[in-house]
C-alpha cells in the first residue's frame, strides 16, 4: 500500500486529527567558515554549507528536511503545494520532478529536501518515527564508519593521515574511510601507511571522488587489493559505465558509487544492471520517497545499500531512519549489514542545529536510531538563524 493510501485509511478511521494543510515553505541556506581548509581529489574547501527546508501547516506542526531544493521550480509550482495535505507526499514528490521533454520520463525530483520535511511532518502528525512509516524497522542501532582523513595543507601529508587514523582507532571506531585520487603513487603510499597504522582488524574504505580513468584505476587497483579494503568508492566518473563494468570484473575490491545520482538514473544504470557492489545514494538527491523505492530495488537486485551522508545532524537522523528499514541482504545468521557514514570532518554547525546529540552509545559503538516522532530530532530555530545566509519563503 502506498503512503498516501495508508494516510487516507488512517484519516477515514479518525486516527489522524486535525486535517493538516500546508500553509508555507521556507528554504534556509546555511554556511560557516572552517578553521582549516581541507581537500579531496576534486577541490579544496574553506566552508561548510547546507540547505534546510521547513514546511509549515495550519495546525502549528512543522516539518524539516535537508537536501537539494530548486527554489525557482518551488515558486513556479507553489499552487500545487500550498493548501495540500502533507500526506500526499508521494504525489507531491512526482509533481515536483523536473520536467522532461515530449514523451520523456520526468527528470529528477527538484525538491528532495521538501520531501524529507513532509515525511518528518507526517511522522509528527501520527506521533510515529519515520522508520515506522517507511516499513519494518529491522534494527534499532546502526554501525557507523568514520568519514575523515581528508587532505590538509601540510607538508607531511602521509604522516598527518597516519596520526589522524590512529586517533580514530584509539577512540574505538572499527571502520574508517579516507580520501584518495591525488595520484597513483601518492594514493598507494597513503593507503598503505594508514593500513599499517591501524592494523588488519579495522575496516578501511577509500574514496577517489571520480579521479581516474578505467585504465589508471585498474593499474592502481591491482596493487590496492593486498590492503584488504572494505570498498573503493567512485574510482571513476559516475557515467563511465563501461569502465565500472570492466573494473568490477577485473578487481577483487568491492566497488561503490551513487552519491550524485537521481532516483531514475541510479535504478537504470547501477541497480538494474548490477553494475556496482554497493549503492551509495544521498537523501539530499533522492528524498525519502525515492529512498523507500531504492530499498526494495536494491534488495531484489542483491546490492548492498550504504547511503552517502554528508550534511548536518538532521540529514544523519533521516538517514538513520531509512537505514534502519533496510532488510537483511541474505538469510544468513550474520548477513552483511548496512552502515551509516559518520562524517567527522570539521563542521561548525553540524551538531548545533538539533537538540539531540547523535553519537555512538559507547566509544566507537553503534548509533541509536532516533525513536521520537518524525525524524526523531528537534531543530533549533535560533541555531538555524545564526548560520543562515539566505532565506526563501513561499508564499512571500
Amino acid at each position: 500500500m502506498k503512503p498516501e493510501s495508508i494516510a487516507h485509511a488512517l484519516e477515514a478511521q479518525g486516527a489522524w486529527r486535525p486535517r493538516l494543510r500546508i500553509t508555507a515553505v521556507r528554504v534556509h541556506q546555511l554556511a560557516a567558515r572552517l578553521r582549516e581548509p581541507f581537500g579531496w581529489s576534486l577541490n579544496w574547501t574553506q566552508t561548510r554549507t547546507a540547505t534546510l527546508v521547513e514546511v509549515v501547516t495550519d495546525a502549528g506542526l512543522t516539518g524539516w528536511g535537508e537536501g537539494y531544493c530548486d527554489a525557482s521550480l518551488l515558486r513556479q509550482r507553489a499552487d500545487r503545494l500550498l493548501g495540500r495535505s502533507p500526506f500526499e507526499l508521494e504525489a507531491i514528490y512526482e509533481e515536483m520532478r523536473a520536467p522532461g521533454g515530449p514523451q520523456q520520463r520526468p527528470g529528477p525530483c527538484a525538491t528532495p529536501g521538501l520531501d524529507i520535511a513532509l515525511w518528518d511532518l507526517v511522522g509528527k502528525a501520527l506521533e510515529m518515527p519515520v522508520s515506522a512509516l517507511l516499513g519494518r524497522q529491522y534494527r534499532t542501532h546502526v554501525m557507523p564508519y568514520v568519514t575523515a582523513l581528508y587532505r590538509k595543507q601540510r607538508p607531511d601529508f602521509c604522516e598527518a593521515l597516519v596520526e589522524e587514523a590512529r586517533c580514530w582507532a584509539n577512540l574505538g571506531y572499527r571502520a574508517l574511510k579516507m580520501k584518495t585520487g591525488y595520484s597513483p603513487e601518492l594514493d598507494l603510499q597513503a593507503v598503505a601507511a594508514v593500513r599499517e597504522a591501524i592494523g588488519p582488524e579495522i575496516a578501511l574504505a577509500i574514496d577517489s571522488n571520480c579521479a581516474y580513468d578505467a585504465g589508471t584505476a585498474l593499474r592502481i587497483g591491482v596493487r590496492l587489493e593486498q590492503l584488504n579494503l572494505m570498498w573503493w568508492e567512485e574510482p571513476l566518473v559516475a557515467d563511465d559505465l563501461a569502465g565500472y563494468r570492466h573494473l568490477r570484473q577485473a578487481l577483487r575490491i568491492p566497488l561503490a558509487a551513487g552519491e550524485t545520482g537521481s532516483l531514475d538514473w541510479l535504478v537504470l544504470h547501477y541497480v538494474q544492471p548490477r553494475l556496482i557492489d554497493i549503492l551509495q545514494p544521498d537523501l539530499g538527491n533522492i528524498g525519502l520517497t525515492g529512498a523507500r523505492l531504492l530499498t526494495q530495488l536494491c534488495h531484489l537486485n542483491h546490492i548492498r545499500l550504504i547511503p552517502h551522508n554528508w550534511g548536518t545532524a538532521l540529514n544523519t537522523a533521516a538517514t538513520l531512519q531509512w537505514v534502519s528499514t533496510s532488510p537483511p541482504l541474505t538469510p544468513a545468521l550474520n548477513p552483511p549489514e548496512p552502515m551509516l557514514e559518520f562524517d567527522q570532518t570539521e563542521h561548525p554547525f553540524r551538531d548545533a542545529l538539533v537538540a539531540q546529540r547523535i553519537a555512538p552509545d559507547t566509544p566507537g559503538g553503534a548509533l541509536a536510531v532516533p525513536n521520537g516522532p518524525g525524524l526523531g530530532v528537534s531543530v533549533i530555530p535560533e541555531a538555524v538563524a545564526e548560520f543562515r545566509t539566505g532565506l526563501l519563503t513561499i508564499p512571500a
